[in-house]
């Protein structure tokens, strides 16, 4: 009962803790036009009278209720912001300009993965140089679009399980590009497969819509509060925003899980079963790797040239 029971307290815990930090808010902000009970006239004189009925308890349950619709309204996803705060792509950038560019290849771009672990220890990707083609290097996969809601080393490892799995011909840039577009769908199929997997999944991204979202409300409540007393209140501002930077790293957590189910066989990707593009081999290429290196293409797939960045 427990276990079922949970994925509903999560499910409501992030709007109704939001709805009210809004509430708290909105009385903070307007609670000098809100007349007294002895002062009231029309609709507010028909509240106090109906909540004096019904007492305190039902006026506080119907409250919270007010509080939950609130929070449901003003919700936000983590993974629809997690793409905020992207400080290393501003950094390098930032760098380029100050650098110039004689200097500015010298810095690690944000935007490609690169690592430099060895075949015999990147992730147990063993026989690693058997996976890429000549004059090719997994630091020249792109980081995807969708790349900041997952974390470095999900994505590298999600690049060599294509390669594996594909082929050497694969395009990584293209495959991962249309493996986002399948990621939202994949916790669906994990609570089908695995549903202690899906409870890990699940509880990580209830986290992160709950930081995401009481973040922003507290950080509206601060400013609010800043507005009616001292400025000196909005010093709280960075806690806030922290909060939602912590949400941030939590939707990419459990974005991660989704990556590493199918990574490790617990989950079947559509993308990844269908055929995949492929890049054109030259024959000088094939003349170096032999002709075991086209082997691995799918027959009747379409190859397609498109150089690595």
């Amino acid at each position: 009962m427990l276990a079922n029971l949970l994925p509903g307290i999560r499910e409501i815990r992030a709007p109704l803790a939001a709805g009210y930090i809004w509430m708290i808010t909105l009385w903070i902000g307007f609670f000098e036009y809100i007349p007294k009970k002895k002062d009231a006239q029309g609709i507010w004189k028909s509240l106090y009278e109906l909540s004096s009925m019904v007492g305190m308890t039902v006026t506080l349950a119907a409250a919270s209720f007010a509080a939950y619709l609130i929070g449901c309204l003003l919700e936000i996803r983590a993974r629809s912001i997690v793409h905020w705060f992207r400080f290393s792509e501003w950094q390098w950038s930032l760098m380029q300009k100050i650098l110039g560019n004689p200097l500015s290849g010298q810095l690690d771009d944000p935007r490609m993965l690169r690592w430099t672990e060895t075949p015999e220890t990147s992730r147990g990707a063993a026989g690693l140089d058997s996976l890429v083609l000549p004059n090719e290097s997994f630091t020249a996969v792109r980081r995807p679009e969708w790349g900041s809601r997952a974390s470095r080393s999900a994505l590298i490892d999600l690049a060599i399980h294509i390669r594996s799995v594909g082929g050497r011909t694969v395009d990584l840039n293209s495959a991962m590009g249309r493996f986002g577009d399948e990621l939202d769908q994949l916790s669906i199929r994990l609570q089908a497969g695995n549903i202690d997997l899906y409870s890990t999944y699940d509880r990580t991204a209830a986290e992160a819509d709950l930081r995401v979202n009481v973040g922003f409300s507290a950080s509206v409540l601060v400013s609010t509060v800043a507005a009616k007393s001292t400025l000196a209140v909005l010093l709280l501002i960075p806690c806030a925003w922290l909060l939602i930077m912590r949400g941030q790293q939590k939707a990419r957590e459990a974005n991660d899980v989704l990556i590493q189910a199918v990574v490790s066989g617990e989950l079947q990707s559509s993308v990844l079963t269908s055929a995949l593009p492929r890049h054109a081999v030259s024959t000088a290429g094939s003349d170096e790797t032999g002709a075991t290196n086209t082997s691995s293409d799918t027959p009747g797939t379409a190859s397609s040239v498109a150089e690595p960045t």
